[in-house]
Formats: structure tokens, C-alpha cells, sequence
């Protein structure tokens, strides 16, 4: 069957018009529909990433209670350690407890501890002691009294430290000894509200 030139002329309008409509409902309607649904599971995403989230947080929750009442019991054993009451004595006798031979760091100067607030911290809620000390002892000797005093003493810490070469030592092993000086910083017991 031939068509006519008119004819056919109109069919391959009626065809591309067809195309046309096709095509426009194609990136008119489905292509924002997919759009939409590309955002859509976007925002699934996000949300079920926020689910996982918080799940993770409540299957958490008994360790971190755990956690939580590990670190308040051991607060509590340092703080039953924290220096209280008279403090030159606790001070005095901690430092002469703790410097066995072994040590070979001779402190006989102890001076009076001063107390005040906290320095570092405002409105911390322990006070804090310190007190100068000077005396004479190997670097070797020194240097390892004081990482086992502050290892063994959570709550002090050693600061101001100066170390001078002793003066005047009579054997050739004595001038070896440094002469030092330095303050040990502790806090002491909560302060009564």
C-alpha cells in the first residue's frame, strides 16, 4: 500500500510528535519522579544512619555505666589517700615513707605547705597543698624517685624543679650529686560546701 506524499508526511508528524510527547513525559514526569525517589532514599539513609546511632548508644549504655561506677570507686580509694587534717605531718611523713635507701635522694628540708585554691582550674572543688622541698641526690636517683613519687601519688604533682651541681663535695663522688629544689603540688580533701 502506497501512501500519498501528504499522507505520509503527516504520519512521520503524527510519529515525531508521538516521540515528542514521549520524551517529555519521560523527563517531565519520570525522570523528577526518580529524582525525588534518589532523594527520598537519601534521606532513608541518613535517618537509618541516625537509628544505628542511637541503638549503638543503648547497647552501650550497661558499659558505660560499668565504666562510669569503675572510675567513681576508683575516685573514691584516692580520695581516701588525699592528704587531709595536718598537713605538714602528712606531708613529712609520706615523703620519708616513700624515700626508702633505695632512692639514695637525701631531703632534709621540708618546708611549711601553703594552701589555696586551685591554680589551673577555677571553681575545682579540692584545694591544693604545696610545699617546697630541697636536697641532694644522683640525676639517676632523683630522676626515678620523682616517676615513682608522682606514679605512686595520682593526686601530687612535682613542679619548679631546679637542679644545681652540689658545691664544695669533699670526694670526687660527691661532686657527681646535684643539689635540687623543687615544690610538690597535691590536692587535698573536697571543700565543704
Amino acid at each position: 500500500m502506497k501512501l500519498s506524499k501528504e499522507k505520509r508526511d503527516q504520519l512521520i508528524l503524527v510519529g515525531m510528535a508521538t516521540v515528542g510527547a514521549i520524551a517529555g513525559l519521560w523527563f517531565g514526569l519520570i525522570s523528577f519522579q526518580r529524582g525525588k525517589l534518589v532523594e527520598a532514599t537519601k534521606k532513608a539513609k541518613v535517618a537509618q544512619d541516625k537509628i544505628d546511632q542511637i541503638l549503638k548508644v543503648v547497647k552501650d549504655a550497661d558499659r558505660v555505666e560499668a565504666d562510669l561506677k569503675t572510675a567513681a570507686t576508683k575516685l573514691s580509694d584516692i580520695e581516701a589517700n588525699m592528704p587531709s587534717g595536718d598537713l605538714y605531718s602528712w606531708m613529712v611523713s609520706s615523703i620519708k615513707q616513700f624515700n626508702v635507701p633505695a632512692y639514695k635522694v637525701d631531703m632534709p628540708q621540708i618546708g611549711i605547705p601553703t594552701v589555696g585554691e586551685v591554680t589551673m582550674m577555677p571553681s575545682f572543688p579540692y584545694e591544693q597543698a604545696t610545699v617546697a622541698v630541697a636536697g641532694t641526690a644522683y640525676f639517676y636517683d632523683l630522676g626515678k624517685f620523682l616517676a615513682d613519687f608522682e606514679n605512686h601519688f595520682p593526686y601530687a604533682r612535682i613542679q619548679n624543679l631546679t637542679l644545681d651541681p652540689v658545691t664544695g663535695g669533699a670526694s670526687s663522688d660527691e661532686k657527681e650529686k646535684l643539689a635540687f629544689r623543687m615544690e610538690i603540688v597535691t590536692l587535698t580533701k573536697l571543700k565543704t560546701p
